[in-house]
């Protein structure tokens, strides 16, 4: 006789294909919403602005809506209750054909619906809202029968009502943010101004136009350098440092890190612009507004999300296991971690010593290699072995790779800062380069996404997690976090890290997965060599 408990639930079931539909839903509507572009959008008027502001908070709502939800659903742990009979329901295919015949209407639509034309706004916006709202009900349509999804709302309870409330909470959080940019701006331009005045006594403040002026240099704090962007990151950092260890903290007291946190964060944003400010006025302007403007910003993040980690981690006020550690403990993250950390240390300080053409690229190597030699008894019980299926993924990679970035990067000629470098410079600066993306870098990201986020996400000791026990979910959710680090390349980036984490995945060994993205950026290489296409650099 057969034990029904023991049957193993279904791979693909209620909860899965729900992840799968709102994953598409999101890279879809990402990739549509460039169709949704003209010069007028900041003038538009009457109807059209309306809905135009309306698409705008409707699309935020919804986002903080459904990860509301998610967030109840674990904390309540009923994922897994989703009905059973989802077993015995395939995927509809016609359904999926319905919803990928509707994507060319709803991006026609879309191309036309703030441009202006022949037809009316109204029917316009109609259509598009209409048939935008059609392509998703196919898609869930096709994923499981309707009748399976109102039974798995039914079974949550009020859920999808308290989800209201934090979703609500979220929307009024950034709206009075928002109201908070002009004050904010007018203290950091404050404290700015008390930090520097004892450093450059000729310093004229401006309290018109926000304006600090020396001799030779002159910032304006505007209010996207209020500090704000860096406070937000910082709550969200912070909520979900504690919501992740939250066995691991003791509540409430814990909750004073969130305050500390954004202290800290705006008193580094003050003196952030103070720097700009002080390296500007000792010539060195280039240097000021190009690499410190853009990486001083980041370098002071991730300096107070280190800070406030590692603090909050150590103390045993706020940490249980920080008062009782376990004798002879040994914790393998650094050893996986360190190595990408030490090469994206290595190139915000880089750029913020940089002018606009990155001379210092050569430290990302000397780091990573320090960093791996300094973990490298770390690695021993790691598979390093390659075969074909590295290599060809590799291949397979390039080819996507490169076909995107076709229509999203312009191409460009080599920087005029390395042209104008004498011939050997160049070249040892290329070959560091080369030999960076080659080796140190596959390495470096292959041990921090697929040797410890892929099992990391898999279970606490991520040591012990076998790669070929490592299930989709879990390679999907690596790779988006490894093609969110690609910035205008995100949708390749996705792709390299499904398939990188496939082939590790399907051989149990991570050196596959380094020989895949080793190949695909040789390749990359050589096609910016020999064929002139920095922009892929």
């Amino acid at each position: 006789m057969t034990n029904s408990a023991a049957i193993p639930p279904p791979r693909f079931g209620l909860a899965t294909r729900l992840l799968v539909a709102v994953a598409l839903l999101a890279i879809e509507t990402l990739l549509i919403s460039g169709l949704i572009q003209s010069p007028a959008l900041d003038d538009l008027t009457g109807a059209a602005k309306l809905t135009h502001d309306l698409q705008h908070w409707v699309f935020r709502f919804v986002i903080a809506y459904a990860g509301s939800c998610a967030i109840l659903l674990y904390l309540r742990g009923n994922i897994a209750a989703f009905p059973a009979i989802i077993a015995t329901a395939p995927v509809r295919i016609p359904w999926l054909l319905v919803h990928v015949a509707l994507l060319a209407p709803f991006a026609l639509l879309s191309s036309l619906l703030y441009r202006g034309g022949a037809l009316p706004f109204a029917q316009l916006s109609l259509g598009w809202h209409a048939c935008g709202l059609a392509a998703a009900m196919a898609l869930f349509a096709g994923m499981a029968p309707l009748r399976i999804w109102m039974n798995a709302v039914r079974q949550t309870g009020a859920l999808p009502l308290y989800a209201l409330v934090p979703a609500s909470g979220a929307m009024l959080v950034f709206k009075l943010a928002q109201l908070l940019w002009a004050p904010a701006a007018a203290l950091t331009f404050r404290l700015v101004g008390l930090v520097v005045r004892p450093l450059i006594p000729s310093l004229h403040a401006d309290v018109a136009t926000l304006t600090l002026i020396t001799d030779h240099f002159a910032v304006q704090v505007s209010e996207t350098c209020s500090g704000l962007e860096g406070v937000g990151l910082m709550i969200a950092f912070c909520t979900a440092w504690l919501w992740y260890f939250r066995r691991e903290y003791i509540f409430p007291r814990a909750l004073i890190i969130v305050p500390a946190a954004v202290t800290l964060i705006f008193l580094l944003n003050t003196l952030r612009i103070a720097a700009l400010l002080v390296i500007g006025d000792a010539g060195y302007e280039s240097i000021a507004t190009v690499g410190f403007h853009s990486q001083a910003g980041w370098i002071a993040f991730n300096v107070a999300a280190f800070g406030v980690a590692y603090t909050a981690k150590h103390s045993s006020w706020l940490n249980r296991a920080a008062s009782r550690p376990a004798p002879g403990a040994y914790d393998a993250t650094p050893a996986y971690l360190m190595p990408l950390l030490a090469i994206l240390a290595a190139g915000m300080l880089a750029h913020a010593l940089s002018a606009g053409f990155d001379f210092l690229y050569p430290l990302r190597i000397v780091c990573a290699v320090a960093a791996l030699w300094a973990y490298h008894r770390g690695y021993g019980g790691l598979d390093w072995g390659i075969s074909w299926r590295g290599i060809g993924t590799g291949v397979a990679v390039f080819l996507v790779w490169t076909a995107v970035a076709h229509f999203v990067t312009t191409p460009a000629p080599m920087p005029d800062g390395l042209a104008h470098l004498t011939g050997p410079a160049r070249a040892a600066w290329i070959g560091c380069r080369a030999a960076a993306a080659i080796i140190t870098v596959p390495i470096a990201e292959e041990l921090a996404y697929r040797g410890f986020l892929m099992r990391r996400i898999v279970g606490e000791a991520f040591e012990s997690v076998p790669l070929q026990s490592v299930r989709w979910p879990a390679v999907a959710s690596s790779a988006v976090v490894f093609g969110i680090m690609h910035g205008s390349l995100w949708f390749p980036g996705i792709v390299a890290g499904l398939a990188y984490g496939a082939v590790a995945v399907k051989t149990g060994r991570l050196g596959e997965s380094v020989a895949a993205h080793a190949t695909t950026n040789m390749l990359i290489a050589l096609q910016v060599l020999c064929l002139d296409q920095w922009q892929l650099w």
